[in-house]
């Protein structure tokens, strides 16, 4: 498994799973947002997580493709960054997030963007799987497809390594 896939597969169904929240809850999740605006050790200690994550996520993933790929590298910035601006600057973070949850639409538009994302990286994380057992039994695994005719070829030298050998006092 790639870095992208791993992390389009647990950033992926968070971003899903809020995106629900976000329609199901909106106005939950706006009184939500506000107690925690209110509280700077939350800000902070959000901050200190979101710069972990960010690091961790450019750390093993530092793409600049154009495919769906680079979505993880943009988002291992936006963590680092954000981490940042909550670390160094608690109540201009404050004041950016009240005036946004100010506005009316913001659970809902919200809510859009983030599960468009979220599903987009679930698809892609986890495509990969879900092709496989979409397909049954009869499709040959990933390493039976890679090795081709190798490992056909293979089975004739195992059947004559595996019979027993004379004088060597060893099982392989």
């Amino acid at each position: 498994m790639t870095p992208s896939t791993f992390i389009a597969r647990i950033v992926g169904p968070v971003l899903v799973v809020i995106g629900i929240g976000l329609l199901l809850e909106g106005e939950t999740f706006r009184v939500m947002a506000g107690e925690f605006l209110r509280n700077s050790a939350l800000i902070y200690f959000s901050g200190v997580a979101a710069l972990a994550t960010g690091l961790a996520i450019l750390n093993l993933h530092q793409l600049w493709v154009r495919d769906w790929r680079v979505l993880v590298t943009i988002f291992g910035w936006l963590f680092l960054i954000g981490g940042i601006f909550r670390l160094l600057a608690t109540s201009w973070v404050q004041q950016v997030g009240e005036s946004l949850i100010a506005h009316q639409r913001w659970p809902i538009a919200s809510a859009v963007v983030i599960l468009v994302i979220g599903a987009f990286l679930s698809v892609k994380g986890y495509e990969h799987v879900w092709n496989e057992t979409g397909r049954g039994s009869s499709r040959p695994s990933s390493a039976a497809r890679t090795s081709g005719s190798t490992s056909r070829s293979a089975k004739p030298l195992r059947r004559k390594s595996s019979e027993p050998r004379s004088g060597s006092g060893h099982s392989s």
